[in-house]
Order: C-alpha cells, then sequence, then structure tokens
C-alpha cells in the first residue's frame, strides 16, 4: 500500500548542530553560565555522565526534559562541581529551546517534492516541543508539517521506543502503521523504534556527520547482521534527494 504520511526525526535528519564534538554544545552553554571548561576533561565527563545515563536514568525517566536534566546533573559533577545543581543543569538543556542547528541545504526541495505527491509529513523527536517550533520557523519549514510531537508533548517519556507513542502519533495522524514511515539517524529509536510499531523506516546515514552523535542517541550500533529482519531498516539513504527516489520501493 501506498505511504500517505512520513514522520521525520529532527537533528541529524533535518538540522544539525555545528561543533566538532559531541560535547561542544555543553561547553558552549557552561561557559555562558560562568563555567569555564577544560575541553579534554569536559569531553571525558560527558562520556562517563553518557555510559551511566543509558544505564541508570533513560530506563526510568526515558527521554522526558527530567532524564536530560539529570544527564546535565551526571556531567557537572563529573566536572567536580557539588551542590544543588538543578538549576543550572535546567539552564543548559533550555539550549534545545532555541538551538544553534543549520539546515541541510537539500531539505526545502526534498520536502517539496514530497507534499506535491500527496504525502502528509510530521515530525517526531525527542526535543522539547518548543525546540522543535522554533527550528522549523528558523529555516522556514513549518509550512511542511501537519503534525510534532515529542515525548514531553505526549507525556510518553520513553518516546520512540515506546509502542504507545507511535500509536499516539499515528491516531492524530489518522493512519494505519503500514502506511506511515519513518526518517531518522538513530538506529535504535528512529529504526528499531518504528519497526517495532509496525511503521516502515528509512535509515538516513549523512557522510558528513560520520562519528557525531547528539545527546540522547543510542547508536552507533555493532552486529547490525544480528537484529530480526522486521527491526531492520525498510531502507538506507545518504540525503533527503534520495528518499523521493525510493519511497516506490518501501
Amino acid at each position: 500500500m501506498r505511504v500517505r504520511v512520513i514522520f521525520f526525526d529532527m537533528d541529524g535528519t533535518l538540522v544539525w548542530v555545528p561543533g566538532s564534538g559531541q560535547a561542544d554544545w555543553f561547553a558552549q552553554r557552561i561557559e555562558k553560565l560562568g563555567i569555564p571548561p577544560d575541553r579534554e576533561q569536559l569531553a571525558q565527563a560527558y562520556h562517563r555522565a553518557q555510559e551511566r545515563w543509558q544505564q541508570e536514568i533513560r530506563p526510568r525517566l526515558g527521554f522526558s526534559m527530567e532524564s536530560f536534566v539529570e544527564w546535565n546533573k551526571l556531567i557537572l559533577r563529573e566536572l567536580g562541581l557539588n551542590g544543588d545543581l538543578s538549576l543550572i543543569a535546567e539552564e543548559i538543556q533550555r539550549y534545545w529551546e532555541t538551538p544553534t542547528d543549520e539546515l541541510f541545504p537539500e531539505v526545502p526541495e526534498a520536502l517539496e517534492r514530497l507534499r506535491r505527491r500527496g504525502i502528509e509529513l510530521g515530525i517526531v523527536s525527542h526535543r522539547p516541543i518548543a525546540g522543535i517550533e522554533r527550528s522549523l520557523e528558523k529555516h522556514g519549514l513549518k509550512e511542511f508539517f501537519r503534525w510534532l510531537a515529542s515525548p514531553d508533548s505526549t507525556g510518553i517519556a520513553h518516546g520512540k521506543l515506546d509502542r504507545a507513542f507511535w500509536a499516539s502519533v499515528l491516531k492524530r495522524a489518522g493512519a494505519a502503521p503500514h502506511e506511515a514511515l519513518h526518517v531518522g539517524d538513530d538506529f535504535e529509536t528512529d529504526i528499531r523504534g518504528a519497526r517495532r510499531a509496525g511503521l516502515h523506516a528509512v535509515w538516513i546515514e549523512r557522510p558528513e556527520l560520520q562519528g557525531r552523535f547528539y545527546p540522547g542517541r543510542l547508536s552507533p550500533l555493532s552486529g547490525l547482521h544480528s537484529i530480526p529482519t522486521n527491526e531492520r531498516a525498510s531502507a538506507r539513504i545518504n540525503n533527503l534527494q534520495e528518499l523521493n527516489e525510493i519511497l516506490h520501493d518501501v
């Protein structure tokens, strides 16, 4: 059956955040708060905190705002800061409400081609909803999307890993799982999460972002050959120009 609805991830799919590493955005935020970081120390603290977040916090709090604030606290503690770090951690997290992201150049044309084909579009991201809206407005993309969803907007903390989240999104779109497709760059959330919920899923692997991962991203993943067939990507692309070309094969 023809795909009627396509949902897009944000970071790594439509936009990207400039910087040479995954801790850069964090360094910029704490510098503005008067905490000059040692970049090497911060990179190590970020990595250690990320591992703890994956093991201790995400299983409980998912991709909620509370979860990411707790991750920020872990990083600050790894940097040797003490006391009640809640206010600083919350201020750091507010970055994602107005991120300094940049648009991949082919995105507007690719979205326009999809719209001309009569396909309805939505955004499904683990960003806070305010950050999604402001980014779309900044880049002139708001008109393309009928639905926006994130863990905080749905109240479903585990987001794209939770079938209830996809059920909520599909209900709003008025689409059955087999009529919908999700496009994203994180294998675990964007591909396996969507496929487990019955959607088609296209994995976008942008060469220019190889080795760069956003907060909360669960990839890279090893052992893809061991993934069950029904949890693998329906297709793999390097940019959104290729999406229109492979849609009839999905």
